[in-house]
């Protein structure tokens, strides 16, 4: 089995939508810093859930939450809570 990093192994983790504009979402990650919010482009996001997303919902992310830099932070499955 091979060793991830833990700046790149996606764990499951619970994001909240603060706001949503015209090309971004902008969230809160609790797991990664809960008083930074980050920024994910629209065209990231699942269309199944981008298409029903609104500000305040919660959402389960695959997430890299051990990444040194919000650059960096890298987002796979998306589950609706």
């Amino acid at each position: 089995m091979q060793n991830i990093s833990p700046t790149k192994r996606l764990w499951r983790t619970l994001i909240r939508v603060v706001s949503i504009d015209k090309d971004t979402v902008e969230v809160i990650i609790p797991g990664y810093d809960v008083n930074v919010p980050v920024e994910i482009p629209l065209n990231k996001i699942p269309s199944k859930i981008r298409k029903n997303i609104k500000e305040g919902n919660r959402y389960h992310v695959m997430c890299n939450i051990g990444a040194d830099r919000r650059e960096d932070l890298d987002f796979g499955k998306w589950e609706n809570k």
